[in-house]
């Protein structure tokens, strides 16, 4: 009887929670973003550490408390500290506010990343689906460095902050139960880091400025590298274009040694057809029809390709906008061939050669050379006199058999750059193009120096900057009777102490120290330097090693009884 009452209990007090701090439809001005958290890739079970002031109905939990959720597919159950309670096909662990400085979020499966906010969790699908309901600020915490590195100049990450806040924003209050993915189909979220102190501050010195236009709140779309050229959101969704959102050339993101490039070659002077790599195929099938129409042998096996003397890109995409997407290789080659010697010979012979082999087309099957037939004879093979002209579909074809695909689509930017020896094919952009590029942001921002306001003024032109104001109110801070009474208080589980090290580093080594995880977390010390190796034992926060050799990613370290391989990202140098 007495877990019945606290049964119903526990539903009341969500009832009573529950509508005024996670509402349907989030207003625009409360700052609250709905999260879907797809990368728990939760399944029937999901353990979360409750690292901040948490309620479940009318049970508080202290920080530190570890809480298990499953499904059985019709409801969902909670189990803590040696209890269980049945919550129905949905719950919420709703946040409370708690003093300046201390966290105040969730971990979950006993990952480092912080996710700031309160939680819906629902049977979906025979599993458990996730939302966090997080204010816009915090959710921006765990966006904008994982978006941009941490690294990149504070301008570049003031201008990503304010894109992303403006992108979030202008989706809230959608007509489901989340506004916005945790992935690439909206934006990247991965919980909050401590360290990615750059990111953090972007985001502070920026508060609650977005963009607008004409009075309306924009879709601040941004993608990795526009490849030297911003997109129309009507080539790659079909929408209407905003005045904000322009086709312009972008020189920032194609100056940027980092921004993503693909290139191949093709040697102008050729030793044998195999020279023409991949394209081999194809060409010799374009050069074979257009031969044997002019009276020369089409026989692939004699024909030879010699050289390249030119090559370039053309015919545009789209024609509504100065696209630099261009479809078509042209290729001017230095052919030899066999030509048929006609009974009525003639020395004025055609040898304007032109041809287009589309992808889609079958490939021509080289019949017998005609000098089979009885009575035809075939000069020795000769140079043309004039290139002959083979042009070939970049999409999928030339950029399928290069390797030049960045995207897995059709939209890359590549363009022809003539060397000393080759014409190279380069291949540019990451992602789709539209707004504001990340790489030319940086260039922007490190190199030249703009502002975050002047570059979001180049990508938005037009947009203006405005502060809005929020009207979300935590839940206040919980006292300590309501920490005691509801129930049993969690027992903290005692952390593993840290191995002591009393050797003293080596001339050439040196200690570091393990800060770069939760404090409730681990670090393995493997046997090989790979993820996949056997773990020797896990190392908690503030462990102490001493360091014998590095690589890149991987610290050769040993303690006062053991060594071992750790990962490079998750210490620091003690000086």
């Amino acid at each position: 009887m007495k877990r019945t009452i606290r049964f119903l209990s526990v539903i009341l007090a969500m009832l009573l929670v529950f509508p005024f701090s996670m509402q349907a439809k989030a207003e625009k001005t409360t700052g609250i973003v709905r999260v879907l958290l797809t990368k728990l890739k939760t399944t029937d079970q999901l353990k979360i550490s409750l690292d901040g002031s948490y309620t479940l109905g009318d049970i508080a939990f202290q920080r530190g408390s570890s809480l298990t959720v499953v499904s059985d597919g019709k409801a969902l159950y909670v189990y803590y500290e040696g209890m269980s309670l049945k919550m129905g096909k949905e719950m919420a662990l709703i946040r409370h506010a708690v003093e300046e400085g201390l966290e105040n979020g969730l971990r979950f499966n006993g990952a480092y990343e912080l996710h700031p906010g309160d939680l819906k969790l629902s049977v979906a699908g025979g599993g458990i689906r996730a939302v966090l309901y997080a204010p816009v600020e915090e959710y921006l915490l765990g966006v904008v460095p994982y978006e941009m590195n941490d690294s990149f100049p504070l301008e570049a990450l003031k201008a990503q902050a304010v894109a992303a806040r403006t992108y979030a924003l202008k989706r809230t209050g959608a007509d489901r139960d989340y506004d916005v993915e945790d992935n690439t189909n909206d934006q990247a979220y991965y919980g909050v880091k401590a360290e990615h102190k750059n990111a953090a501050r972007a985001v502070r010195e920026t508060a609650g400025q977005c963009g607008f236009y004409k009075g309306s709140m924009a879709d601040c779309y941004y993608s990795a590298s526009n490849g030297g050229q911003t997109e129309l959101p009507s080539h790659v969704w079909g929408k209407t274009n905003p005045g904000y959102l322009q086709m312009n050339d972008d020189p920032y993101d194609l100056q940027n040694p980092e921004s993503a490039v693909k290139r191949a070659s093709l040697p102008k002077t050729l030793k044998t057809n195999d020279d023409l790599g991949a394209l081999k195929t194809p060409i010799l099938s374009a050069l074979s029809e257009l031969l044997e129409s002019k009276g020369y042998d089409g026989d692939m096996a004699q024909i030879r390709v010699v050289g390249i003397q030119g090559a370039e890109t053309a015919l545009p995409m789209y024609q509504d906008a100065p696209s630099k997407i261009m479809t078509l290789l042209r290729l001017f080659l230095t052919v030899e061939a066999r030509q048929l010697i006609p009974e009525d010979f003639s020395d004025e012979v055609e040898y304007s050669i032109f041809s287009v082999i589309h992808d889609d087309a079958p490939l021509p099957t080289p019949s017998p050379s005609p000098a089979s037939a009885a009575g035809e004879q075939w000069s020795a093979p000769k140079t043309l006199p004039e290139a002959v002209l083979v042009t070939l579909d970049i999409f999928p074809l030339v950029e399928q058999r290069l390797n030049l695909s960045i995207n897995g689509g059709s939209n890359e930017l590549i363009t022809v750059r003539e060397t000393s020896s080759a014409f190279v094919l380069e291949s540019r952009r990451y992602g789709h193009g539209v707004g504001l590029s990340q790489r030319g942001a940086q260039y922007m921002a490190g190199l030249y120096r703009w502002t975050y306001d002047r570059i979001l003024q180049f990508y938005y032109p037009g947009m203006k900057l405005e502060t809005i104001a929020y009207t979300f109110s935590m839940p206040q801070k919980l006292d300590s009777r309501f920490l005691a009474t509801p129930g049993p208080a969690a027992t903290p589980t005692p952390r593993p102490t840290v191995m002591p090290v009393l050797a003293t580093p080596g001339p050439r080594e040196y200690k570091v120290r393990v800060t770069n995880i939760g404090v409730n977390s681990y670090l393995n010390l493997r046997a090989q330097p790979n993820t996949q190796a056997e773990v020797l034992r896990q190392l908690y926060y503030g462990q102490e090693l001493i360091v014998t050799e590095e690589t890149e990613d991987w610290l050769t370290v040993h303690t006062d009884d053991l060594s071992g391989y750790v990962m490079k990202e998750f210490v620091q140098k003690i000086p």
